[in-house]
């Protein structure tokens, strides 16, 4: 029911939806204002920085000669953890508590969603679902992500009380959750064509849908919402932006073949991860 309510409010949203399109601008980014802080897991074949909260803690995961690991970057030192039981554990997001969401599997095929607050683990599997992949955690507790129903997949928003709702933009076959900021607002993505192409979307707290298609880019991804109403995300292949007061940026790491913006605090730091010229992955911290 919640979902139909949402999916009636897009639809007399739409005309507004072009002419915010229409009007946003585009900026380049300048490194020169920013600090850019590569994080690399010690030892690791590669590290995926994913989520920051507003203290700057950042999570994500990294891999090793056969599987993957999720961390913890906080004050300067590496956590490293593994849901009990599983072959590969990612982190995805973390709030200003520090509880951590991400996705874990025992057979490296099947997703499962988890909770880590504190040294405690909680599984989180939507109902009825072939995979769950939570994504990103605000401070009330409050989860997103997506799931597969074995043909598409849905996004979700898990409340801190456990109730589940499906989130699907209207007139998609595909509609994937990735950020959620502490007023409630949701950012990620959407597909009418089974994730050939793909745009942006903002669910604000209040139902309506927006979308967000970078100028000139095809295959936008909204990944990130700060209570500012500020969006990071990815264009193209390889590049990615910010979205702050209808301004895009591109803020892709100089030198970088490709940019994932995964995450963006209260402070405005940016986190994610990029890929060097020699084809290696590191996560990162920007910040201004």
């Amino acid at each position: 029911m919640k979902t139909n309510i949402i999916n009636v409010l897009s639809r007399r949203l739409a005309p507004a939806l072009i002419v915010l399109s229409a009007l946003a601008m585009l900026i380049p980014w300048s490194a020169q204002a920013s600090t850019i802080r590569t994080i690399d897991v010690p030892g690791a074949v590669s590290t995926a920085g994913q989520g920051i909260n507003a203290s700057g803690d950042f999570v994500g995961f990294w891999n090793d000669a056969t599987s993957s690991h999720g961390f913890l970057f906080a004050k300067g030192a590496f956590l490293l953890f593994d849901v009990p039981g599983s072959a590969d554990t990612a982190g995805r997001g973390i709030n200003s508590r520090g509880d951590i969401v991400g996705e874990y599997d025992t057979d490296g095929i099947t997703f499962h969603g988890y909770l880590r607050s504190g040294n405690t683990f909680t599984t989180i599997d939507f109902p009825g679902a072939a995979t769950t992949n939570p994504n990103a955690i605000n401070a009330s507790g409050d989860i997103v992500g997506f799931w597969d129903d074995g043909v598409n997949f849905h996004g979700f928003l898990r409340t801190k009380n456990g109730v589940f709702t499906a989130i699907n933009y209207p007139g998609a076959t595909d509609t994937q959750a990735y950020g959620i900021n502490d007023k409630g607002d949701i950012v990620g993505r959407y597909s009418s064509d089974g994730l050939l192409s793909t745009h942006g979307f903002l669910l604000s707290k209040n139902g309506t849908f927006s979308t967000i298609d970078f100028p000139s880019g095809i295959n936008t991804s909204a990944r990130s919402i700060n209570s500012s109403g500020d969006i990071v995300g990815t264009y193209n292949a390889s590049d990615s932006f910010l979205l702050s007061k209808g301004v895009f940026t591109t803020t892709d790491v100089p030198g970088a073949t490709l940019t994932n913006n995964r995450g963006i605090n209260a402070r405005g730091d940016i986190s994610g991860n990029y890929i060097d010229g020699a084809g290696n992955e590191h996560g990162f911290i920007l910040t201004k």
